[in-house]
């Protein structure tokens, strides 16, 4: 079904002819895209310091054991767990065949 309009006798034309340009007369931008130069940054002058730790002397300023345990439980019980996933994976997929 048609739909019908009802009939326009004034039409009126949409025109804007002061602000056109003729595009003829209009040179573009030749930008090259390329990244933002980098930032100078000078050599640093002078020495560099370290510390380094012995345990044998001051014992109360490092301990490696006391430091180092709460790592490795996370390392470890994250590894024994995918190691846990992959061997139930394994045996689901053996099942299946």
């Amino acid at each position: 079904m048609a739909q019908k309009f009802p009939e326009q006798t004034n039409w009126e034309e949409l025109d804007d002819y002061e602000n056109m340009v003729n595009e003829v007369q209009v040179e573009p931008d030749y930008f090259i895209d390329r990244p933002p130069s980098a930032v100078f940054m000078p050599a640093i002058r002078g020495k560099d310091k370290t510390t380094q730790v012995q345990d044998r002397i001051d014992p109360d300023l490092y301990d490696f054991d006391l430091e180092v345990e709460p790592i490795l439980q996370v390392l470890v019980g994250k590894s024994l767990e995918l190691a846990r996933i992959e061997v139930i994976e394994d045996f689901e997929k053996n099942l299946l065949e």
